[in-house]
This record gives structure tokens, sequence and C-alpha cells, in this order.
């Protein structure tokens, strides 16, 4: 149980114009730095990094459409109003030249879209479809008051270190406007999962915290650790769209399809508790980044009411009512299960590896040998025993090729109970916590 004010936070990053850089995606990081221990890494605009460059800073401060004297659009009312890098304009047009810029949803006509233009000099308004079709012939004042200018990509990342050299990586976006499961679940969810571990006594792996702008960020985190990562990424895992009301979450594979995130994702939903997706480079969120071409790391994706399966996706729809809170809490359970079983897969070597172990001297077995004979309770002796046939098989396939959800696997047996025999055998030291 966490202490975390999800509500608090969330009411402070919503009505923030956020974008892939500049003053809103800044003000957003420092809200959620009380929490995190971050560190700050930029990117100068201009610069080349793959096959991208580094966009300019945006900054806006007003925009509005005006016919008669009044307000038909106002982004102080919603910033979703302006196309997203909007260019500053003030112009007086007819219905037909606005046309050309405006964007709006006939599907869903009370929802104002979400429109982006990063890397293509534009500007736009965005306007329910209710509204668009009450649009009648005549003059209209345009007006956007925004900067493009030289600036910084920036992202926050915070490290946890653990015993290994392996690592951990945890990571989401935050660089859309006033939406919540699209935008604000996936922070939530990691800043739930950062409070949990943090306050683990022993981790084999590190854990990396990572909060980017979307795509150009990744790539940006890529060109300073990729080698790093290629060296020692154990697993890591892009979040997204984690509220809403689907009931079980949703795991995208990587690409590699056998990372111990891929495997335990497909034990859980071999179990009923979530679903799991192959990897599709067509769609998703930064694993495409991180699981391209010659990279091909071992990242994959969760969510809960996946992007595009919804109609209030990329739209003002996506309210907190839609997100709903209790879904954050409940992602970040079923993730810190997978997380905290996750840093116990590694390949059991034991420190005397020919034959059995002499358990007895240990208090692990019954030293007068007449089991029948135990002075215990039924259930205890029996809890007992199957607590021993545990430490047995791990004991046995102790090879350097075998893991716990090997064992659960091959026996049936659920993981968590193997996992609880593995950390009796670190402290006794029959098994080498790599």
């Amino acid at each position: 149980m966490n202490n975390l004010n999800y509500n608090k936070i969330f009411d402070q990053l919503f009505p923030i114009c956020r974008s892939i850089t500049g003053d809103g995606f800044r003000k957003s990081l420092k809200i959620l730095s009380r929490f995190f221990n971050f560190k700050i890494e930029r990117f100068k605009s201009g610069k080349k990094i793959f096959d991208w460059i580094v966009p300019y800073e945006w900054n806006i401060s007003d925009a509005y459409i005006l016919q008669n004297k009044k307000k038909i659009v106002d982004f102080k009312k919603n910033n979703l109003h302006v196309v997203n890098y909007s260019h500053s304009i003030n112009k007086i047009l007819n219905l037909d030249q606005l046309k050309r810029n405006l964007f709006t949803i006939k599907k869903y006509p009370k929802y104002i879209p979400y429109v982006t233009s990063y890397y293509k000099k534009s500007w736009g308004f965005c306007l329910q479809y209710e509204k668009f079709k009450k649009l009648r012939h005549g003059r209209y004042k345009v007006f956007i008051n925004s900067e493009l200018k030289k600036g910084f990509v920036e992202y926050g990342i915070s490290k946890l270190k653990g015993n290994s050299k392996k690592i951990m990586l945890l990571t989401t976006y935050l660089c859309h406007p006033t939406m919540a499961n699209n935008e604000l679940s996936g922070p939530l969810v990691l800043l739930g999962l950062y409070e949990k571990i943090k306050r683990w006594k022993k981790k084999n792996l590190n854990y990396y915290f990572l909060i980017n702008p979307e795509t150009i960020g990744s790539i940006c985190f890529l060109s300073k650790y990729k080698e790093l990562l290629k060296k020692n990424l154990q697993s890591g895992l892009v979040l997204t769209t984690l509220g809403g009301p689907r009931k079980i979450l949703s795991y995208k594979k990587s690409r590699i399809g056998n990372s111990s995130l891929d495997r335990l994702f497909t034990y859980f939903k071999n179990r009923g508790n979530c679903l799991t997706r192959e990897f599709n480079p067509a769609e998703g969120s930064d694993e495409r980044q991180y699981c391209s071409s010659e990279l091909n790391l071992p990242v994959g994706q969760v969510t809960r009411t996946k992007y595009y399966d919804y109609p209030q996706y990329h739209t003002s729809g996506d309210t907190k009512k839609f997100m709903q809170m209790k879904q954050i809490d409940r992602s970040v359970d079923f993730l810190y299960k997978i997380l905290e079983i996750n840093d116990m897969i590694f390949p059991l070597k034991r420190y005397q590896p020919f034959c059995e172990l002499q358990l007895g001297k240990r208090d692990l077995f019954p030293n007068i040998n007449f089991y029948h004979g135990l002075k215990l309770p039924s259930d205890k002796k029996r809890d007992s025993r199957k607590q021993l046939n545990l430490l047995l098989y791990i004991l046995s396939y102790a090879d350097g090729n075998h893991d716990i959800l090997d064992l659960a696997i091959k026996t049936g047996i659920h993981v968590e109970k193997f996992l609880k025999i593995l950390r009796l055998a670190i402290n006794k030291k029959l098994i080498k916590h790599l």
C-alpha cells in the first residue's frame, strides 16, 4: 500500500499545456521531481541524432478564433483547441479559408480532437464537430501567440541501484496536454512502482525510471545509453494507457519475444490474469525505438484500456472520470507483483554444484529420519513438506540453465511459491544471487 495522493498529483498535471519540448513539459517534470530523484538530461535543438533532428522548442500563451467579437474557440478554456506546435498567426480569414486549418471528429461530435505538427511548420485549431457544423459564412479572426526557438528536448531519469550490473528499464511519456488515460496514467503508475521498489532492502537489478517526450525523447535517451543497454538490459517496460474500464492488463511482447518479462506475462496470461500481444512495429509507443532494427532490446509495453481502442483516445473525452483512479492502483499492484518476481528471474546456480546438499545441518530437513513421527500439527507438517519439495526442485535444477519460472511451468506450482523458497535458499547460501 502506498500513501501517494494520485488525485492531487493528477489535478496539478492535467491542465498543463504540454508538448515534446517547452515550459509545459518542464513544469510537469518539476511536479513529478518532488517524488522522483530525477536527473534532467538535455539535447539541443538542431542536433542530429540517428535519422532525427532535435526540434525547436515550442511555447504558447494564447490562441482563439473570433467572430463578431465573440470567441468561438478559446485556447485558454481548453488547450486541445490548438494544433500542438502551431506557429504564430494573426489574420482575418473567410470560412472556406479557415476550414483548411480546422480539425474535428464527425463520429464523436462532443469531443475536441488532439492534433500535432511537430516536424513541419503549420498551424490549426481543433473543435467539437457540433460546434463546427454551426459555423456560418463570414469573416473570422484567427490568433495564435506562440514561439518556436532554439531550446532542448529533455527527459528525467531516476536510478535505484541493485546488486548486479543488469538493468530493468521502466519508462513512460509526458508530452500530451490535458488527457488522462493516454497521458497521465503512465507517469502515475511509474511513480507508484518507484515508491514501492525503492523500499526494497535488496534489489538484484538496477532500476531506471525514465519519463520522456514520446518518440524523440526515447531516441535521445538511446543515443546516450544504447551501448550500456545493449550490454546490461535484462528487460524493459513502456507504460501507457493504464487506466480506463478494462479489467485486466494487456502486454505487448518485445520483438525478441523471450525476455524475462515476455515469459512472465505469458505465464500470467496462461493463468487468465492478463492478455498478451505480439510485437507490432506499426503501432504503439516508445517500444518501437527500443526494439528497432539492430538495436532489438528486450523492451515490451503494457496497457489497460489500450490506445486506439476507445472513442475518447486523443480527445477531450479522455478525462479523470474515464481513466478512474482505482484502475491506477490496480495497475500498480499487478505490475509490482510482476516486477517483484522478475527481479528474481536469473539462472539458478548452487555454491556447491555436486550431488544433494546436506540440508539437515541447515535445519531444512528432518535430522531424525522418521517423517510420520514428526511432532507437528498436520497442516504445518503438510506445508513443511511442500516447501521442502520446492527447495529440492530448485536445488536439483540449479545448473545455470533454469530459473524459477521454468520450474513453475514444469511443475504447475505457482511461481510466487517458488519465489518464497528461492529467497530462503539465498539466505541459507545454497543458491548464488547472481
